[in-house]
């Protein structure tokens, strides 16, 4: 399981439609376990996206796949913009 992280930033000036978690898990495959929007995320707003993959490349290219196809059914998430589509990675300290 991957936790992928959709970056997306706003171009018009409009808000994150309500039903935002419906509109990506409609449009996803069923890879997807859980969405969750950070709408207080600065700079940029973030959703996760809790994905089964086999590998982090996939996981990355199916988040990205979702937010194509949320975009093309929903015509109002034309207005924002997709950033990256990443799995956060976190440095440890080894020491």
């Amino acid at each position: 399981m991957y936790l992928v992280h959709l970056t997306i930033a706003i171009r018009g000036g409009t808000s994150l439609p309500a039903d935002i978690k419906q509109v990506l898990e409609t449009n996803a495959p069923d890879v997807l376990e859980h969405v969750s929007v950070h709408s207080r995320a600065r700079p940029h707003l973030a959703i996760s996206l809790f994905l089964r993959a086999a590998s982090l490349d996939e996981a990355e290219k199916t988040a990205e796949q979702i937010w194509e196809r949320a975009v093309t059914a929903c015509p109002r998430l034309a207005e924002w913009t997709l950033l990256s589509a990443e799995v956060p990675l976190l440095p440890y300290d080894l020491e």
